[in-house]
């Protein structure tokens, strides 16, 4: 038996680099999982890598942003399997603008990515979660979001919204059964992140690093497996930097 055996996960951003790794991980260890991505060929390609590993996974296409949306995909989640035990807040994005340059839409359009969407499908699972008197959500921040970053101050700012959202949602539901927690990545290599650098500017990004090198989704995965085990029963309202010691907070 696998460390979450038979538990019912919903992943967003599903079809990324981290949201893919967290689902394939959850996957082997047991999980049924509701693969959730805008792109909906991406959840495909997510959900036919477990299913072809003999796991158990569907694909839904949601915008995390909008609530009906949202809504949709979990009652399709429920429909399924009558329950939710698990939520792991992935989607998001950024974009690279000074703030001088920045406009209202582009300042909402990263802050509803990332934050809003963390409030809109923590909201919709809690009833369920609430009715069991059990349940685990794990949103991922960043570094970015205790560090700033010039040129992504709306994605820094949302980031660490998400810690401070977290740490709020846990202490209202610390005596119903439910652990909420974040995780801040550093530095992950995935094939988003690594597009964006030329090699020269990669390796200047790793030289950052204490520990040499950038990190895998694979090891954000393991994070939030340990998170949403029942290993874990009194870690609640923390956020967990993996980073190398790029951070030490």
């Amino acid at each position: 038996m696998g460390a979450i055996d038979g538990k019912i996960v919903i992943v967003t951003g599903g079809g990324g680099g981290i949201g893919g790794a967290i689902a394939r991980r959850f996957a082997r260890e047991g999980a049924k999982l509701a693969i959730v991505d805008i792109d909906g060929d991406a959840a495909k390609n997510c959900v036919n890598n477990i299913t072809a590993a003999g796991g158990n996974a569907i694909a839904l296409v949601a915008d995390v942003t909008n609530k009906q949306s949202v809504t949709d995909m979990v009652q399709a989640t429920l429909d399924r399997w009558n329950r939710v035990d698990i939520l792991v807040n992935v989607a998001g994005g950024a974009e690279r603008k000074p703030v001088i340059d920045m406009t209202a839409a582009d300042w909402d359009h990263v802050v509803d990515m990332n934050l809003k969407s963390v409030f809109l499908c923590s909201q919709a699972v809690l009833p369920a979660m609430l009715k069991q008197h059990y349940g685990k959500i794990v949103n991922i921040s960043s570094i970015y979001g205790f560090t700033g970053n010039a040129t992504r101050s709306s994605y820094a700012a949302a980031k660490a919204g998400v810690a401070a959202f977290t740490k709020s949602l846990a202490l209202e539901h610390a005596q119903d059964g439910l652990n909420i927690n974040a995780i801040a990545p550093g530095r992950i290599e995935t094939p988003r992140v690594r597009g964006h650098y030329s090699d020269e500017a990669w390796a200047a990004a790793v030289a950052q690093i204490p520990m040499g090198r950038t990190g895998t989704p694979d090891e954000i995965a393991s994070a939030a497996l340990f998170l949403v085990t029942d290993e874990n029963k009194y870690i609640t309202g923390q956020t967990i930097h993996v980073n190398g010691a790029w951070l030490n907070w």
